[in-house]
């Protein structure tokens, strides 16, 4: 009769799983959560938001009116709308910079055209400062997670006999 494979013997995760996040210096980090993993919010400073309505020029305009017509993507508009996003971002974290915020949470962007040949975006969120959770263990589906790479990697390099 075939031997049943050993368990692996139980480890304490909190040990293994627990760290402090780096501090964040001289940057802004966004998400679309309300939060971040492995930090926690020292004070909510505001809403923050960046907005572009930017415009082709007629020329493009026509072009892509054209294009219309032969179907395909319209790369005028496309590059119209990222340079758009980018700008109200870059004026998100401009705003978020001189509240003293270290990070903004629940972004969110809305988007419009204006009229044909032009976009309108808005970004916007809560400016807040973070700090590391001192000695942090993740938990719930992160930890799990970690945990069971932690478990495979242990398991192939100490493979029972």
């Amino acid at each position: 009769m075939p031997e049943e494979p050993a368990k692996p013997a139980t480890i304490d995760r909190s040990g293994l799983l627990s760290g402090t996040r780096p501090e964040i210096a001289n940057k802004i980090i966004l998400t679309s959560a309300d939060g971040f993993d492995g930090y926690e919010i020292m004070r909510y400073i505001g809403m923050v938001w960046g907005i572009s309505v930017r415009a082709k020029d007629m020329g493009q305009d026509f072009a892509m009116g054209c294009k219309q017509i032969t179907g395909g993507e319209l790369t005028s508009y496309s590059a119209l709308a990222d340079e758009s996003r980018q700008r109200a971002l870059d004026r998100l974290l401009e705003m978020a910079r001189r509240q003293g915020a270290n990070a903004v949470i629940n972004v969110r962007f809305d988007l419009e055209n204006a009229n044909v040949g032009a976009a309108q975006v808005v970004a916007h969120g809560t400016a807040v400062f973070i700090r590391p959770i001192k000695n942090y263990v993740p938990s719930g589906g992160v930890g799990n997670i970690l945990a069971d790479i932690h478990d495979e990697i242990a398991r192939r390099n100490h493979p029972n006999p």
